[in-house]
């Protein structure tokens, strides 16, 4: 695999890797337009990172999508009460898997970051149109269906 050197596009190359791994899930990235209407129910999980750099990395999928995660992880149907009670959790950790793997990709082994606990809240279809819309979101459509929606900003280094 040949080093991107391009933030936007090593955290969406990174992303299908991990969710394919973790969650046996196929995401293929599209345009905002392509993605079918904002969900009734989603979630968005977001984290921070401080280091060699800094910035945020969010998540946002439908909320039926972190059962279907969880279920996955878990090696159970999404109607089961442990993928129920681990849904938030999966998406957590998708992030936070996610996270790690973009700051090595971009930073290299060496260089130590701090990572902010995931957090996780509900997601209007306004916030997420308005996500889906910035310059700074990749989109994807998971399994060919179900949309998804990462965005990792980078501030200026701490040094």
């Amino acid at each position: 695999m040949e080093m991107e050197t391009d933030p936007k596009s090593v955290a969406s190359e990174v992303f299908r890797d991990v969710l394919e791994n973790l969650a046996f899930m196929f995401a293929d990235e599209a345009q905002a337009d392509d993605l079918p209407e904002a969900p009734a129910e989603a979630r968005r999980a977001d984290m921070q990172f401080t280091g060699v750099m800094a910035g945020a990395l969010a998540l946002a999928v439908p909320s039926e999508m972190c059962l279907e995660i969880a279920a996955n992880m878990l090696g159970v149907d999404p109607d089961d009460d442990r993928a129920m009670e681990k849904a938030q959790d999966a998406l957590k950790e998708l992030l936070n898997i996610t996270c790690g793997h973009v700051l090595t990709q971009l930073a290299g082994e060496e260089p130590v970051f701090d990572l902010s606990v995931p957090q996780v809240a509900s997601v209007t279809a306004e916030q997420w149109d308005a996500f889906a819309r910035d310059a700074q979101t990749s989109a994807f459509l998971i399994d060919d269906i179900e949309p998804a929606l990462l965005k990792l900003v980078l501030d200026k280094a701490d040094s």
